[in-house]
């Protein structure tokens, strides 16, 4: 809630503003002298000052200039009976946003006040992108049809739909996966496709901030409250307000912060670092992270209270390893972008680079992939990337000839590699009736690299009556 003080000896016309501004959902004060407005300053730091001239002793001008000193983001509005050209270039030259004359409009002031902290929101957002220089140009999307993917696209689309009005009262979700399945981009196209779109995304990485730095960054701070505070700084949640703020491996958050995350939550309240009173703040909480937080609870590392009340809406990001033909599709999605980033000219890869592919067990998932191809892009001198250009070291293309399931297939001067591997799996499938996973673990594979290998040779798995298997 916007917090807003009236400086004026007027006693009678500042408490008629203050209840009209009260109505209108704003925290008013109100001081009946100028010394007493630049005291509420520095002991609450309101959000908004309005402010007279004409006072019996300190004046409005050095009243406004001593708050200016003291904290210049205070925004300040000037009201006064005796306007003048020169006195409201002399007002604004001392930092005041805005010039109003008495007798008051109450739609004109409403209108002044919510165009000055319009413009203040505004020029703290655009501080905070040139800050974390964050690339907004490119939203990415969510590439694959794996079975696993598209459930992920299904509770995407189920709690984007989610419209409530206000962003403090939607769910909170909470995103789980390893590193570098793209948490951090499932949580971007949440607040895309949500009422919320065009409010801020503002983002916390809890991994790589330090602890002493971390609640300074996330709630603000009032000057004064350490060394070097010379200034009142807002938070990245006043940033973020009525859009989403979005957790990054939010399980390296340390407990004390923790629990003011809890409070934020539930009451949708907090307090910038030195100050003395709460702060209303309307922020949906999207948080994701690579931990077990159900063992760190146990451990006593995160919160119980605060892991149920993210775990709202959970949605869980398969490895890369688990989501079969999708790496093909990814491949080619990220080789389409490179090429086009760096101008290389169209390139492919060949059967056996998507071989190697399907075979690598992908630890960095999604995003060791993108690297993989982007180099493979850059090194590559033709318009063929073959499996040595993509950096993965040696892959055992099958069992070896002493661990053949078949004594009889060896390796001679009639058969290529092809050939060996067609029989391998031909007699592995034969021997398991067709069911592909039996035959996967006979010859040391994943289920979907032998499907894919399956489909490359055009074999048909046949159960052992002879039907054609689907297994």
């Amino acid at each position: 809630m916007t917090r807003v003080l009236i400086v004026d000896d007027e006693f009678v016309m500042a408490k008629a503003l203050a209840r009209s501004l009260t109505q209108a959902g704003y925290e008013v004060e109100v001081a009946t002298c100028a010394e007493e407005g630049v005291r509420r300053v520095t002991e609450r730091r309101p959000d908004l000052v309005l402010l007279d001239l004409k006072f019996r002793e300190m004046d409005g001008l050095t009243a406004l200039r001593q708050i200016r000193a003291f904290d210049p983001s205070v925004l300040i509005i000037v009201i006064t009976a005796y306007g003048s050209v020169e006195t409201a270039v002399e007002a604004m030259k001392a930092g005041a946003v805005d010039f109003l004359c008495k007798p008051l409009d109450l739609q004109v002031l409403r209108m002044a006040i919510e165009r000055a902290l319009e413009a203040d929101r505004l020029r703290h957002e655009l501080f905070y992108y040139r800050e974390r220089a964050l690339e907004t140009a490119e939203a990415g999307e969510i590439v694959g049809q794996s079975p696993a993917i598209e459930r992920v696209r299904s509770l995407i689309d189920k709690v984007s739909r989610v419209d409530v009005g206000c962003a403090g009262d939607l769910p909170t979700v909470l995103i789980l996966g390893e590193t570098g399945t793209g948490k951090d981009l499932v949580a971007r196209t949440i607040h895309r496709r949500s009422p919320l779109a065009r409010q801020p995304f503002v983002e916390v990485d809890c991994a790589v901030l330090p602890p002493t730095l971390l609640e300074a960054e996330l709630f603000g701070y009032e000057r004064g409250a350490f060394t070097d505070a010379r200034s009142s700084k807002a938070g990245l949640v006043e940033i973020a307000e009525g859009g989403t703020l979005f957790f990054n491996e939010v399980g390296d958050l340390p407990l004390e912060t923790q629990g003011k995350l809890l409070t934020l939550i539930e009451k949708k309240r907090f307090r910038r670092i030195g100050g003395v009173s709460e702060r209303t703040a309307h922020v949906r909480i999207i948080a994701a992270t690579n931990r077990d937080l159900e063992r760190a609870v146990r451990e006593g590392t995160f919160r119980s209270d605060l892991f149920y009340r993210l775990k709202v809406f959970t949605i869980e990001l398969p490895p890369l390893r688990e989501r079969g033909d999708d790496i093909c599709r990814l491949a080619e999605y990220f080789l389409d972008r490179y090429t086009k980033k760096y101008r290389t000219g169209p390139k492919s890869l060949t059967p056996s680079a998507i071989d190697a592919l399907l075979r690598h067990p992908w630890p960095g998932n999604v995003r060791e992939l993108a690297h993989v191809i982007e180099r493979a892009v850059l090194v590559a001198e033709g318009p063929v990337i073959g499996p040595d250009l993509l950096g993965l070291g040696f892959q055992p293309t099958g069992p070896s000839d002493t661990d053949c399931p078949n004594p009889e297939v060896r390796l001679d001067d009639e058969l290529n590699l092809q050939e060996v591997e067609k029989r391998l799996i031909r007699r592995a499938l034969a021997q398991t009736g067709g069911n592909l996973s039996a035959a996967a673990r006979k010859l040391g594979l994943t289920r979907e690299t032998l499907r894919y290998r399956v489909r490359k040779y055009g074999i048909v798995p046949r159960s052992r009556d002879g039907a054609t298997s689907s297994s």
